[in-house]
Order: structure tokens, then C-alpha cells, then sequence
């Protein structure tokens, strides 16, 4: 298979971990590199030693200059996310968008019928998704060992000293941390959501000047219910970025914690042997699924694959509106205090709401 041929819009501290991976990938062909801003273009030039040659001020510059592109990576700052992914769909390239999609729902729904309608691929970089142990949990669901899941209880504690945008950010934890996990929850359960209930909070002690506290209530279209609980100024234990998850069915549990997969089942002949499995006290320890690639390097590599198989992608633009939708209804929620209902969020009169509520 050859190489996907991109153009990647955006460096910034974020921007050049991205070509990092373009680089290492054995997936894509790094073609041309976009930033307004000489001295980042520059700077990209010195340390990945890149051709000051494909190395451009706008996306219109580069398509004057690089031959036969596949696609853009969208790695500038959510609010520009719009504007640049329209501008490279009608130049006709397929667009891996980092994540949030969107600031709003409207400007993501624009998104994925432009791409529709272009014929390109649209797909979110939800790298939290390609992971092994996730990965693992789902392939252990799909086993049904513990038969329908009716509740899911997630904690996710870290204490991370961020400076900059994040600690002005009104909703710091929902906004740029819960859409890994909401995402994940999706993935997971291979559902979507139909209803949410949010709280949100700050402490005495906190250094954000927003919540970085919440805790979120899903109730998914499989029947399940989801129990969010996160915390980003937690002064004890810290779970691991992925968080703690307990998984019930009507058959048994799955623990997922610290890159552990544990099976509780309550048949005992499930416990006592199953293939990728060690069987101790009762419980099933899986070991974790192989991968060639994992996080944004299996991303890419779906990506490429989604392409030249002409296929939607996993975590496509259509598909991860649910996910933004989680997040935006999640803020909806904790600020006012109502139950969302998800499908309204599909309907622009909501927005009517949403902006009063936010104060826009």
C-alpha cells in the first residue's frame, strides 16, 4: 500500500508532536507543513530537519507548491477547526481533525455534510480510543461473559499543574479532558447516549479558575447508565489518565484499572479457563490485546487504511458527534441544571438555550 501523501496545517507545542508522528509513520508521507507564523515554520525546519521547501504560510501557498496531496492533518486551535477543515475539503483532501471536532455542534454537523458531500473522509484524532487495554475491554464485552451491561461507573482522579488556557477555562476538566473518556465509553459499550445529568464544581484549594470538578450521568440506548465521576485537583489517590472503570452486567463485573483487565464472572465455568486469560481467586486477569500501533500512530493508520479502502474510518465526523454532544450537553447540564435530552442537541432551536444559559 503506498503512502497517504498530507499536508499538515498547524504546529504550535501540540502541532510538532504531530509531525513527530507523521514522521515516524509508516502510514503517511509528510508533504508540506502550514503555519502562519514564519518562526514556527522555521523552528520545525531546525529541529525535524524538514525541507524549508514544504514549508508554507498558508494551504493555498502549499497547493501551489506540493504534487498530488491525499489529505490534511487539522492541528490548529479547536476554534479554527471550521474554517480550515471546509478550506481543505474543497481543495479536495480527506481531514484527520484533532479533537474537539468543534467548539459547537452546529459548526461540527457543517463539517460532516460538507465532507459528505465532497466525498472525503472526515475523522477525529480520539486517540484514547486506540489503546490496548480499552481495546481489550471491548473485546472481552463482545465475549458476553457478563451477559447485558446495565451500569458503568468510571472515577478519574489526577492532579495536574497545568498554566495557560486550561485554568481560565470555564468547564476545564468536560471541556478538555472528560471528550477522551466520553469517547471512550462509546467505544467501549458500542452505544450512544440518550440523556445527560451533570454537576460540576471548584474547591477551596484549586488552582483552575472554572470547575474542574464534575460528575456526569448517561443514560445510553443499550439501557445502560454511565456514572462519571472526575476530578482534575485531586489531593490523594490519582487514578491512571484513562481513569478506573467498573463495568456491571447481569452476569458478572469487568475492573479495568491501571492497564489491568479483571473478569469477575458469577458462573464459575467461565472463570476457570479462557483463552488469553489467567484464572486467580475466582477472577479472570486478561492479558492485554497486541497492537501494532497504538494511540495517534493507530489513528493515522486507520485513517490511511479508511482511505484507501474508501470505507468511514472508526471515530469518523458523523460518528463522533455523539461524542461532542456528550460534552457540550454535559456543560448544558451542570449550568443549568437540566436533564439533556441528546437528540435535541441535533435540533439548531437548542442552541437558542444554550447560548442564553452560557451567557453568549
Amino acid at each position: 500500500m503506498r503512502k497517504l501523501r498530507v499536508i499538515q496545517i498547524g504546529t504550535g507545542s501540540w502541532g510538532f508532536s504531530w509531525i513527530e508522528k507523521a514522521l515516524a509513520s509508516q502510514c503517511v508521507e509528510l508533504i508540506g507543513v502550514v503555519d502562519k507564523k514564519q518562526e514556527m515554520l522555521d523552528y520545525a525546519v531546525k529541529e525535524y530537519r524538514l525541507d524549508a521547501k514544504i514549508c508554507f504560510r498558508s494551504l493555498a501557498e502549499a497547493l501551489e507548491h506540493v504534487d498530488k496531496p491525499d489529505a490534511a492533518f487539522v492541528v490548529v486551535p479547536p476554534a479554527f477547526h471550521k474554517a480550515v477543515t471546509l478550506e481543505a475539503l474543497a481543495a479536495g483532501l480527506h481531514c484527520l481533525v484533532e479533537k474537539p471536532l468543534a467548539v459547537t455542534m452546529q459548526d461540527a454537523i457543517e463539517m460532516v455534510e460538507y465532507a459528505e458531500k465532497a466525498g472525503k473522509r472526515l475523522m477525529v484524532s480520539q486517540n484514547y480510543r486506540f489503546k490496548r487495554a480499552p481495546q481489550t475491554v471491548r473485546s472481552v464485552l463482545d465475549k458476553n461473559y457478563i451477559g447485558e451491561v446495565g451500569s458503568v461507573f468510571i472515577n478519574f482522579m489526577k492532579s495536574p499543574h497545568f498554566d495557560g488556557f486550561r485554568t481560565e477555562m470555564e468547564e476545564p476538566l468536560i471541556n478538555d479532558m472528560s471528550i477522551h473518556h466520553f469517547d471512550q465509553i462509546r467505544g467501549i459499550l458500542g452505544a450512544n447516549p440518550v440523556r445527560i445529568k451533570a454537576v460540576t464544581w471548584n474547591t477551596k484549594w484549586s488552582w483552575f479558575k472554572g470547575s474542574p470538578n464534575a460528575s456526569v450521568t448517561f443514560e445510553m440506548d443499550n439501557g445502560a447508565v454511565v456514572c462519571y465521576n472526575g476530578s482534575w485537583v485531586s489531593s490523594g489517590w490519582e487514578t491512571t489518565w484513562d481513569g478506573d472503570w467498573r463495568i456491571q452486567g447481569e452476569n458478572g463485573e469487568i475492573h479495568w484499572n491501571n492497564n489491568e483487565v479483571i473478569l469477575k464472572p458469577s458462573d464459575i465455568f467461565i472463570s476457570v479457563f479462557q483463552n488469553g486469560a489467567v484464572e486467580k481467586n475466582g477472577c479472570l486477569e486478561f492479558d492485554l490485546i497486541s497492537m501494532e500501533n497504538e494511540e495517534r500512530m493507530a489513528a493515522i493508520a486507520e485513517f490511511a487504511s479508511a482511505i484507501f479502502e474508501d470505507r468511514e474510518p472508526q471515530t469518523s465526523g458523523r460518528d463522533n458527534l455523539y461524542s461532542l454532544a456528550m460534552v457540550i450537553g454535559a456543560v448544558y447540564a451542570a449550568k443549568t441544571g437540566e436533564t439533556v435530552e441528546v437528540e435535541q442537541m441535533f435540533d439548531k432551536n437548542f442552541y437558542e438555550k444554550f447560548h442564553k444559559a452560557m451567557g453568549e
